[in-house]
């Protein structure tokens, strides 16, 4: 017996064939009282939210488009040959607080056990603007990139980081992070008119100096934490940064230029299949922009874990669907994951909370080497499949909000608020029926369960889209029964 031979695992065994399983499968229906008319398959496939089905089987038979190699355009399998085996992807930690002490010690804290880059929310819903350099006072810069969240005051957030940068000396060229201008996602949040005219001086200004510095967020958050699909959040991401990039072109920057100053931030959910297709479809549908548009430049990718499927009750299972999602952003090629504390829904974050949603991700990169394999997933014939019907649900949308003239129309016109709607409606549906489930909330609860108490979070900028927390009418019940 040859070398071959012997790897073939499975040589010593019949193949199996597709009517062998059906047979097994619908004996298994039958004994259950389900009545089988047709393939049995039929009634164990799953209705996507963007109009595919998810099977139960999937084989060679299912084949999707090459996904090329990681590091080469499409970039489906990663934007770098060798993904994250070398350092592992970047723990990027959110925070909030208003107290400037407080935030302070908590970076400190964060930097020390494990993270490696910083997300700062500025003004109302965070820091004040000028408490930013007493934040960051101990804060090695060229060591600690920091991503800036400031809303309308972005540009003013931007100097102040970049004084501070001058102030301790740091070189213009070991600048990194991202100064978190944003004014679609602005307006998709908020509902209100945003000038891009700001965002593209900044961006101006940074292409010409910090060469490692990026300076314009395309945020798909909004859509996500509205209660869109999968393929919707994928199409207004694209649509997004395809007005920003038209923006910065206009404004004087090369194709190349503009792109570079552009990274996406995508929700993780707890459905860690849909997660991983989701960032691979995410960046096959950039590398077709970039295609079009003429340029080369692959897009980094910040996963932070939803809000909307975090619970106030039950806390203590948001820390496994946390887990779920964050290792499904690393597998899927995220660049960045910012896994949201477990108490999150119920207030400001404690410390024990912030440790373990870093201690998460250092689990599944130091123990679990989850970051030691270039595309875990690439190759399985239900995520390449998966991968591709998200891609094309994606473009779909896409080309829907450019027919409609762009996703600033789209969102002034409602559209984007009306189809997201239809499938907030949908999941709201299936969840009063029990076909999903909410486990701690609409399955399995406490009644008797202590409720956790938090100093309450900042309000966050509103009266455009929607913010959707799926639990929130259950645990509403729940409490009126107490």
């Amino acid at each position: 017996m040859t070398s071959a031979d012997q790897l073939r695992l499975a040589s010593e065994f019949d193949p199996a064939t597709r009517e062998q399983w059906q047979a097994l499968v619908e004996k298994v229906l039958r004994r259950s009282g389900t009545e089988v008319d047709g393939r049995p398959e039929d009634l164990l496939a799953t209705e996507t939210y963007d109009g595919f089905s998810l099977q139960p089987l999937y084989t060679s038979d299912d084949r999707a488009p090459d996904a090329g190699f990681p590091g080469v355009s499409p970039f489906t399998r990663g934007t770098r040959p060798d993904g994250t085996v070398a350092e592992g992807w970047d723990v990027r930690q959110r925070h909030e607080h208003p107290d400037p002490a407080v935030t302070r010690q908590a970076v400190l804290t964060d930097l020390e056990n494990g993270v490696t880059s910083l997300w700062l929310v500025i003004g109302a819903a965070g820091l004040p603007l000028d408490s930013l350099a007493d934040v960051l006072s101990e804060v090695y810069l060229d060591l600690a990139p920091v991503t800036l969240d400031a809303g309308a005051d972005f540009a003013a957030a931007a100097r102040a980081l970049l004084d501070l940068h001058d102030d301790k000396g740091v070189q213009a060229s070991e600048v990194r992070g991202n100064l978190g201008a944003d004014p679609i996602g602005l307006r998709a949040r908020t509902g209100q008119a945003q000038d891009l005219d700001g965002a593209v001086e900044l961006a101006v200004s940074v292409a010409g100096r910090y060469a490692g510095l990026r300076s314009v967020v395309v945020d798909a958050l909004p859509y996500h934490g509205a209660g869109s699909s999968d393929g919707q959040e994928l199409g207004y991401a694209l649509a997004t940064a395809v007005a920003y990039l038209r923006a910065l072109t206009d404004g004087g920057l090369s194709v190349d230029d503009a792109a570079w100053q552009l990274e996406f931030r995508y929700a993780a959910t707890a459905d860690q299949f849909g997660t991983i297709a989701k960032l691979r479809a995410a960046r096959r549908l950039w590398a077709r922009v970039a295609e079009v548009v003429g340029t080369g430049t692959a897009v980094p990718q910040h996963a932070v874990t939803s809000t909307t499927m975090m619970t106030r009750r039950d806390p203590w299972v948001n820390m496994l669907r946390t887990t779920l999602a964050c290792f499904a952003a690393g597998v899927g090629g995220a660049d960045a994951v910012t896994v949201q504390p477990f108490d999150t829904a119920i207030g400001l974050p404690d410390a024990f909370a912030r440790r373990i949603a870093r201690n998460t991700q250092s689990i599944l990169m130091e123990e679990s080497r989850v970051a030691g394999v270039i595309d875990p997933a690439g190759g399985s014939w239900y995520v390449e499949r998966h991968t591709d019907e998200l891609a094309h649900a994606g473009w779909a949308v896409f080309q829907e909000v450019e027919r409609a003239g762009g996703i600033v129309a789209a969102l002034d016109s409602g559209l984007v608020d009306e189809r997201i709607a239809a499938v907030r409606d949908a999941r709201t549906r299936r969840l009063d029926g029990g076909e999903e489930v909410i486990t701690g909330v609409t399955v399995f609860p406490d009644r008797n369960e202590k409720p956790l108490t938090r100093e309450p979070a900042p309000p966050l900028p509103h009266g455009g889209l929607p913010r959707v927390r799926y639990a929130e009418p259950f645990e509403a019940a729940l409490e009126g029964e107490s």
